[in-house]
């Protein structure tokens, strides 16, 4: 590894730009996009450790409230960057017919991306919550439901398809999520049907304000109801947050190599996260916090800009620790609830740890840091190689576009062997 990080993006194992599919985003929007999701996932981790931020760094919290308190929204951009990305991947190969073959191949590639890091983290928090049982201790976060049928459900991705909340359903609290994503992919063939023929019928502008039309579903139930929460609001939430990102690379593959619209979306992005924060602020304590949902349209607009975008923050996003850190993204959200429970259940039986304490606050304070750590380490020695073994098994060989972020090779870093 003795070429720089700028000549490795541009040149990847004999790989050009132009070997990119058809509309697809340079390498370097496509590591920005990655960049983003590293971010997304400790704006989760920081949402579900508020209440112990709040109690150990008060003045910290009270600063940062309207930051952390809406942190659950790095769910939709996780969602809206799916259907972005794989529609990207997969759209207009899949968008032509209903081809039985190419969709097995994509389950199957999805399945090897998804599942055996997720398998992995099920089987250690099922010795975590059945530890509990089996020595009579009170479990903090105990699951609703801990019983062969469930564990069957969770692991088949399938837990929660027929449930209408989330509300400790899933043993591994944020894996909720990966379900969801589960039911996406399964729809996909047919959803990229409709997105191809959308795409055949209507220019940018109708692709664009289709786009944000489509996330509107989620502001309104979330307000009408009440709580983004409300039941089956989750259903809601995948399929219009996944479409809505599928519409938004059809209406941006025309456009995003006009330098005019790279100059607007050049300022359109930080100037998005500006004004989200100062409406934030304002509004912080003013209004239901079921507003907050005005988000996920600023969200998927945010994505089109990274999309579009050359300089500036889109260079800050594809540096190679964020895109690194966006690889192992979705190994860092699962590691992140089991390692926030025995951390509160640490807080709660050691003393040394109470919650006031020196150590419990040098604790919470590394809790974002532990996530990423134990998510790489996931991420490099079971999800990758997992992957990668698990394509082999396939009949053909699965592209390296299979993963939903920046392919191995394409990011210039050494791949995990495995």
């Amino acid at each position: 590894m003795t070429r720089s990080w700028a000549t490795r993006k541009a040149d990847v194992s004999g790989t050009s730009l132009a070997d990119t599919p058809v509309g697809a985003a340079p390498i370097r929007q496509i590591h920005a996009l990655t960049g983003v999701r590293i971010l997304a996932a400790l704006w989760v981790v920081l949402f579900h450790i508020r209440f112990s931020i709040a109690a150990e760094f008060p003045a910290v919290y009270a600063a940062f409230a309207p930051i952390i308190t809406h942190g659950d929204y790095g769910v939709d951009l996780f969602f809206i960057l799916s259907g972005y990305v794989i529609t990207l991947n997969y759209g207009r190969k899949m968008g032509g017919s209903l081809d039985r073959k190419a969709s097995v191949k994509f389950w199957w590639a999805r399945l090897s991306r998804i599942w055996p890091a997720y398998f992995v983290m099920l089987a250690f928090v099922s010795v975590w919550h059945g530890s509990f049982l089996i020595f009579g201790a009170t479990d903090p976060v105990a699951p609703r439901d801990f019983s062969v049928w469930s564990f069957l459900r969770q692991s088949t991705l399938v837990v929660q398809w027929t449930e209408a909340d989330f509300n400790r359903l899933t043993w591994n609290g944020a894996a909720w999520s990966v379900s969801v994503e589960a039911l996406a992919y399964l729809l996909f063939p047919i959803l990229a049907l409709l997105l191809f023929r959308l795409s055949r019928v209507l220019g940018t502008r109708g692709l664009g304000i289709l786009a944000v039309v489509t996330v509107m579903p989620v502001v309104l139930f979330a307000l009408a109801l009440g709580s983004l929460y409300a039941p089956w609001m989750w259903l809601i939430r995948i399929l219009c947050e996944f479409v809505a990102g599928g519409l938004l690379f059809y209406a941006l593959e025309r456009v995003q190599n006009r330098p005019g619209a790279q100059r607007i979306a050049n300022w359109l992005a930080p100037a998005l996260i500006v004004v989200v924060l100062i409406v934030a602020y304002l509004l912080n304590g003013r209004v239901n916090e079921r507003w907050g949902v005005l988000v996920v349209p600023a969200l998927l607009v945010f994505v089109g800009a990274i999309v579009v975008g050359r300089k500036g923050l889109m260079s800050l996003l594809g540096h190679r620790w964020l895109v690194i850190g966006g690889m192992a993204s979705y190994s860092v959200y699962l590691v992140h609830m089991p390692l926030i429970e025995i951390v509160w259940t640490a807080q709660e039986r050691l003393p040394f740890l109470a919650q006031g304490t020196l150590a419990s606050k040098i604790l919470i304070f590394l809790v974002p840091a532990l996530a990423t750590i134990f998510g790489f380490a996931l991420w490099k020695w079971v999800e990758e190689p997992a992957r990668r073994a698990m394509r082999r098994m396939s009949l053909q060989n699965i592209p390296e576009r299979a993963v939903d972020d920046v392919p191995i090779k394409q990011a210039g870093i050494e791949a995990p062997r495995a």
